[in-house]
C-alpha cells in the first residue's frame, strides 16, 4: 500500500454515513451488531450533535479506515460557556493498524477544530494514548454512595410517575439547565436527541408543580444497589423519591454518579453519612486540551470577574500574563472587572504547557495544578490563581457523553 493512496478528509453524511456505523458496530460489538448499527444512525452520527465537517477521516479509495468524531456542544465553566469538541469513535480499521493512520487523523482533526472556532476538547480515553495530542487529566470520576436507611422515610411531595427519559423531551430539557447553571463540566443540552447506545437507557421518576415539570430522577439496578444516573430539583424531594424507589426494590445502598461535587444535593449527602470514592488516572479517563486560550479566557470574563470580587482581591489591579504552549494573553484587572487584551508585558505571569487548560477547567486546587505541570509563576499570580481558578470539580453526565 503507498501512502499516497490514502486521504484525509472530513466525511460526508452521504457518501460515508454507512461505512462509519458499520466500523463503529465492527468494533464495538457489546450491543451487538445491528443493533449498534441502528443506533449509530438514529442517535449517534444523525439527529445529535456530531460535527460532520470536523471530524476527520482517512480513505482508502472510498473505503473508510480511520475515524475521529468530534461532538460539538456548549460546557459551563461556572456561569461562563466554552465551545467544546467531545472527541468519541476513536478507531482504526484491523487491517490498518500500526501505520501511524491514526496520529495524521488526530492532528488534522485538531486543526481543524481551531480552526473552526473551538475552545476546548475532552474526551473518555485509554491510558497513555492521547498525551501525545496535548491532552491532560480533565477531572477524577466521583461517585457518592448512602445507605439506603439513611435516606428520608417521608413520602415525596406530589405523585412520583413514572416517564420514559429522552433527552429531546422539552420540559426535561429545560429542568436539567437551570438546575446545572453553575456546574462545571456539564453540558448545556439539547445533545443527543435520546440516549445513546453507549448508556443503558434508565428508568425515569419525576414529579410536577403547578402543571410543569420540577424534577426527576435517573436510576438503575446493579445487583442490591441503586444507581442514580442523574437527578434535578428540590434537594429534599431527589432524597425522599431515591428513598422510596430504593426500597420498594429492597436496595440497601444508593450510588450517584457523575454530580455535580459541589451541589447542594451533594452537599447534603456530605453532611450526613455517606463514602465519596474519586477515581484519578494520569493519562486516560477524562481528559482534557485547550484549543484556544484567548477565545476561552474572553468567554470567562464574567465569570472570572466574579469570583474577582468575591474575594480578598476584590481591589486589586494590574495585569496578568497566561500563556501556554500555542499562545498566551493579558488579564487587565482593575475594578472589580477581568478583562482579556493582547498580551503585554508585566511581571505578574503564569506560564505553563498543555496543564494551562486545568486552570481554566479547575481540575484541582490551582496549586496543585501549577506544581503538578511545573508551571513558572512570578509577581502575585500565585494569589492571583488562587482566586480566578479554583477548584471546580468538574463533571460530564453520561447521558451527554460520546
Amino acid at each position: 500500500m503507498k501512502t499516497e493512496e490514502l486521504t484525509l478528509a472530513a466525511p460526508d453524511p452521504r457518501r460515508h454515513s454507512e461505512a462509519l456505523c458499520d466500523l463503529v458496530a465492527k468494533m464495538w460489538p457489546e450491543s451487538g451488531y445491528y443493533q449498534a448499527r441502528k443506533a449509530c444512525r438514529e442517535v449517534y452520527f444523525h439527529h445529535s450533535h456530531y460535527d460532520w465537517q470536523t471530524s476527520r477521516i482517512i480513505l482508502l479509495g472510498d473505503r473508510v479506515v480511520t475515524h475521529w468524531g468530534v461532538w460539538d456542544y456548549q460546557m459551563r465553566i461556572g456561569r461562563a460557556r466554552v465551545r467544546v469538541g467531545g472527541i468519541g469513535a476513536v478507531l482504526t480499521d484491523g487491517d490498518f493498524r500500526r501505520r501511524g493512520l491514526m496520529d495524521r487523523t488526530a492532528r488534522g482533526a485538531l486543526e481543524a477544530m481551531r480552526a473552526q472556532g473551538y475552545d476546548m476538547s475532552i474526551l473518555f480515553g485509554l491510558d497513555n494514548f492521547y498525551r501525545r495530542f496535548g491532552y491532560v487529566r480533565a477531572w477524577p470520576e466521583v461517585s457518592l454512595l448512602v445507605r439506603t436507611s439513611d435516606l428520608p422515610t417521608e413520602p415525596p411531595a406530589g405523585a412520583l410517575r413514572r416517564f420514559r427519559p429522552k433527552l429531546s423531551r422539552q420540559d426535561m430539557r429545560e429542568v436539567y439547565n437551570a438546575h446545572h447553571a453553575t456546574a462545571t463540566g456539564t453540558a448545556v443540552r439539547p445533545t443527543f436527541r435520546r440516549m445513546c447506545i453507549w448508556t443503558e437507557e434508565p428508568e425515569g421518576y419525576g414529579w410536577r408543580q403547578e402543571g410543569r415539570l420540577a424534577g426527576y430522577v435517573l436510576i438503575g439496578r446493579e445487583g442490591s444497589r441503586l444507581k442514580c444516573s442523574e437527578c434535578c430539583g428540590d434537594t429534599e424531594q431527589v432524597l425522599r423519591a431515591l428513598g422510596k424507589l430504593a426500597r420498594q426494590r429492597h436496595c440497601d445502598q444508593l450510588q450517584f454518579d457523575t454530580i455535580p461535587y459541589m451541589s447542594e444535593l451533594a452537599k447534603r449527602l456530605r453532611r450526613g453519612n455517606c463514602r465519596v470514592e474519586m477515581r484519578y488516572r494520569r493519562n486516560g479517563s477524562a481528559l482534557a486540551c485547550l484549543l484556544n486560550l484567548p477565545s476561552a479566557l474572553t468567554k470567562m470574563q464574567g465569570e472570572l470577574s466574579r469570583r474577582l470580587r468575591a474575594s480578598c482581591l476584590a481591589t486589586w489591579s494590574g495585569d496578568l500574563l497566561v500563556a501556554d504552549v500555542r499562545e498566551q494573553v493579558t488579564l487587565l484587572i482593575g475594578k472589580g472587572r477581568v478583562a482579556v487584551v493582547p498580551p503585554r508585558k508585566t511581571k505578574h505571569v503564569i506560564r505553563g504547557g498543555d496543564e494551562v487548560v486545568q486552570l481554566l477547567l479547575g481540575t484541582d486546587e490551582p496549586s496543585e495544578v501549577v506544581e503538578a505541570g511545573k508551571m513558572r509563576l512570578s509577581g502575585e499570580a500565585a494569589e492571583l490563581a488562587e482566586v480566578l481558578f479554583p477548584v471546580q470539580w468538574p463533571q460530564l453526565s453520561q447521558l451527554d457523553r460520546y
